[in-house]
């Protein structure tokens, strides 16, 4: 009975059990009402096959420090965006990436949050400038401190070192001591100067060079046939002292003068020779200076810079001063043209370039002081204390001669300033200013131009402003007109008696023309012949010398407006047929000149000033 019992509540127990198992796997007909779902967000598993959804994806742009795109990355909802920028150094910043933000220049952020949406982020960088160090290669001298200089920094000039027994040269950036530190050059890397002392620069052979080549020949940038003893330009006694109260044929006028543009030019250069010849005083030292000087260079090697003695009635002094060489003769003597006068001849060399700078004073009212380069040739002056002027001149690389000149003349007190520039080519020679002594009360400015073959005047262009109204006439020589074979000139006597000029033996006085019409130039003359001052040379015999001499020498000229008509209007008012006979090339030359050289110049007329030519000239050297 008991067995029965517990075999009965044993079979209870199995069917509850298998019950509760039935309900816990799914089973019974209401499997609808039970039915799981899977859970997305926790990322269940999907074991009844239904496919799990995407996740969302998200762009992240990446923009530099500067504002630049560097990359669009695309990341997954939920997962951490990441992109490796690495910022290159150059040779004046040091950059350091230092992390992200979330606006341009903001805080940057400590990690990067998972991805929810589109996002930009800003890279946040750190840039330091470089620095570098500036080093001194002392070559045995005493130890001089390394400077750190920020990269385009300029390094200090650090105090003048010493080295027992030589004498300092100064900074080099080579060893050799050939190139001198530029102490306003920008540092921009790791450097080294160089110290030089005298035994590293052979200043025996600077001087040598110097006094080899210091003379000036200034005409060496000028055509023989622009000269003074060009042939062209001499002219005899008789011509000298032409006068034309009688008829003159015209062939035996004057012709090959040049115009007082071009004369002044010349003028400059004659009276800057006058110092030269004082020169020749040093070639007759340059032998026992060099002598002397390398003689102490053998006996003193400490402190060989400078050393001055005496030869005969000089005093000389040479100094080095590690960028130039100085060579100053002082003396007392009787000096051509000057009489007896205390000079001094200074003569320089930049060790570097090379150009050659000689100072020559002569006693107190005179000096001089030009500057040679390879290309280039200038001088201030200043003479007999009244005249002072500046000259330049300069070969381009294209052949073609530039150059200016400025003087300034006191004359019972006061002040006249003339300018002229000038220019040579292959074919022409061009000189454009404001001097003209010849014509009382100009105020106008005047285009020459001549011919490099013969040198011979082509003509002039002059601009002169009278009551408002600007004129511009075109100067020939009588000879360049055809139809013209004599001349003669009459000087009025009384108020009632008009100068006149003649032609051709008549007896009838020549006549211009008025303008006419209703411009402004209506009473003025379209044409006329009138005198204009040229300058020739004479050559003695006896004394082997040029001379200047200015004559007044008849001209016609013409309005350039009227110059096409020139032939007809003489025809209408003189009764006789002529014509100029100038080559239509050189016409057209004098005419561009005018228009292009002529605004160059009016605007430039007065760049040079008195102050800046004595500043030029500068002083007499006094060694301390």
């Amino acid at each position: 009975m008991k067995k029965k019992f517990l075999r009965m509540l044993t079979g209870i127990l199995a069917c509850t059990l298998l019950s509760l198992c039935f309900v816990a796997c799914g089973g019974g007909e209401n499997t609808e009402n039970n039915e799981q779902k899977p859970n997305v967000e926790q990322g269940a598993d999907n074991s009844n096959g239904n496919e799990q959804p995407e996740k969302n994806s998200y762009t992240i742009t990446w923009v530099d420090e500067n504002g630049g795109t560097l990359a669009s990355t695309s990341v997954a909802e939920g997962e951490k965006p990441s992109y490796f920028y690495e910022k290159t150094d150059t040779a004046e910043w040091d950059y350091t990436v230092l992390g992200w933000s979330l606006t341009a220049n903001g805080e940057i952020l400590s990690a990067l949050p998972n991805a929810d949406n589109h996002q930009t982020y800003y890279a946040i960088v750190s840039k330091v400038k470089r620095t570098y160090t500036l080093s001194f290669n002392m070559q045995g001298g005493e130890s001089t401190p390394s400077q750190t200089v920020e990269y385009g920094g300029i390094a200090k000039q650090p105090e003048t070192p010493k080295y027992e027994g030589y004498k300092f040269m100064g900074w080099y950036t080579d060893a050799d001591g050939k190139n001198a530190v530029d102490w306003n050059k920008t540092i921009t890397g790791n450097t080294v100067y160089y110290a030089v002392w005298n035994k590293k620069v052979d200043i025996g052979e600077y001087l040598k060079e110097l006094l080899q080549s210091y003379q000036a020949n200034p005409y060496e940038y000028i055509p023989e046939s622009m000269t003074s003893e060009a042939s062209a330009h001499l002219i005899s006694t008789e011509q000298a002292n032409q006068t034309y109260s009688s008829f003159v044929n015209v062939s035996n006028i004057p012709v090959g003068g040049f115009g007082e543009q071009w004369n002044m030019v010349l003028t400059n250069l004659k009276q800057s020779a006058t110092f030269f010849s004082v020169l020749n005083t040093v070639e007759g030292l340059t032998t026992s200076s060099l002598a002397t000087f390398n003689n102490y260079l053998d006996k003193n090697p400490a402190d060989t810079a400078r050393h001055s003695f005496a030869s005969g009635i000089y005093s000389i002094t040479i100094d080095f001063n590690g960028e130039t060489i100085d060579y100053v003769l002082d003396y007392t003597a009787n000096i051509p043209l000057f009489g007896e006068q205390t000079v001094q001849i200074a003569l320089q060399m930049d060790i570097q370039t090379k150009d050659k700078t000689v100072r020559i004073q002569i006693g107190e009212a005179n000096a001089l002081r030009y500057i040679l380069s390879e290309n280039s040739y200038e001088f201030a002056i200043q003479y007999l204390g009244v005249r002072r002027a500046y000259f330049s001149i300069e070969k381009t690389d294209e052949g073609v001669i530039n150059g200016h000149i400025c003087e300034y003349l006191t004359v019972s007190g006061v002040q006249i300033q003339s300018s002229a520039d000038f220019y040579i080519d292959e074919n022409y020679v061009s000189a454009v200013g404001n001097k003209a002594d010849g014509m009382v009360g100009f105020t106008g400015y005047i285009s020459e131009l001549y011919t490099v073959f013969d040198g011979k005047l082509v003509g002039y262009e002059v601009q002169e402003t009278l009551s408002s109204i600007t004129y511009n006439t075109v100067w020939v020589e009588i000879s360049a007109l055809q139809g013209v074979n004599s001349i003669k000139y009459k000087e009025g006597v009384s108020n009632q008696e008009e100068s006149a000029f003649f032609v051709n033996g008549s007896s009838k006085a020549w006549e211009s023309k008025k303008v006419g019409g209703f411009s402004l130039k209506a009473l003025s003359r379209r044409f006329d012949i009138e005198f204009r001052t040229q300058y020739f040379y004479t050559y003695d015999n006896t004394t082997n010398e040029y001379s200047c001499v200015a004559l007044k020498v008849p001209m016609l000229f013409v309005q350039e407006e009227n110059y096409d008509t020139l032939t007809s209007d003489v025809a209408s008012t003189n009764n006789i047929n002529v014509s100029v006979q100038i080559e239509n090339a050189d016409l057209t030359r004098l005419l561009k000149d005018y228009d292009e050289l002529l605004p160059l110049f009016i605007e430039n007329k007065q760049a040079i000033t008195v102050d800046i030519i004595l500043e030029k000239i500068g002083e007499k050297i006094i060694f301390e």
